[in-house]
């Protein structure tokens, strides 16, 4: 979520006169920020909307989540907003969301055809359908090359395979957490910060990994708020 010009890209932190910029969520692992020139009086976009965007070559469908005003950067971007959603752009989604078991089936086949020990968790299209993208987790890093070859010359489309972070994959997965509550990365948990065996050890917690670690096998992000509490009161 946008804070303050740190939570910025860089790309847009050249200051001239008062805009707008809106953070869009285009799926549950991808955000894009589009900023507008229009004084935020006349801006005729607003929270929660859902609009189109275009990346390039893309036409994107996705949701303002949140809205920052800011002063003015370059246009240069690589994000502008086309038009607020209509339901021709919902039809055309959804026809497009049924491709994509069989789209998955087969980047699932052509892991196994190159050996590659992968999961693959979501495929997305723009609504051009121009390109795919294929969201995966794996325990190693990966060499696409000959894999994207493979993919782009039997999908007749532009391919962008992305690896994600277990931590990612459990946020979008959702589940039940140690303290019996929904995980707190599903639930309001914007930015996942690294947590660390320093912060367990300085909370003097000596117990099983089992009960330290959350769904996604990796330490629980909770250990952060009880890290920061320890501080307080030290």
């Amino acid at each position: 979520m946008l804070s303050d010009n740190s939570s910025i890209p860089t790309s847009v932190q050249n200051t001239q006169t008062a805009a707008r910029l809106y953070e869009v969520q285009i799926n549950p692992f991808r955000l894009e920020y589009v900023t507008v020139k229009s004084a935020p009086t006349q801006s005729k976009y607003n929270l929660f909307d859902y609009i189109v965007i275009q990346y390039y070559k893309e036409n994107l469908l996705g949701q303002i989540i949140n809205i920052k005003d800011i002063p003015e950067f370059s246009s240069t971007g690589r994000c502008q907003i086309l038009r607020l959603a209509n339901e021709a752009d919902f039809i055309r989604k959804k026809t497009l969301q049924k491709q994509a078991q069989d789209t998955k089936q087969f980047f699932e086949d052509l892991f196994k055809q190159f050996k590659i020990a992968a999961k693959v968790v979501f495929i997305d299209y723009d609504l051009n359908h121009y390109k795919t993208y294929c969201y995966i987790i794996s325990e190693r890093k990966i060499n696409y090359l000959l894999l994207h070859e493979t993919a782009v010359d039997s999908l007749k489309t532009r391919v962008a395979i992305k690896q994600i972070g277990v931590r990612d994959y459990a946020r979008c997965a959702g589940g039940i957490g140690i303290c019996g509550r929904e995980q707190c990365c599903r639930v309001f948990l914007q930015n996942i910060q690294s947590i660390t065996l320093t912060m367990v050890r300085h909370q003097n917690i000596f117990t099983e990994p089992e009960k330290i670690t959350g769904n996604c096998g990796k330490l629980r992000c909770c250990l952060m708020y009880e890290n920061l509490n320890k501080g307080t009161q030290q």
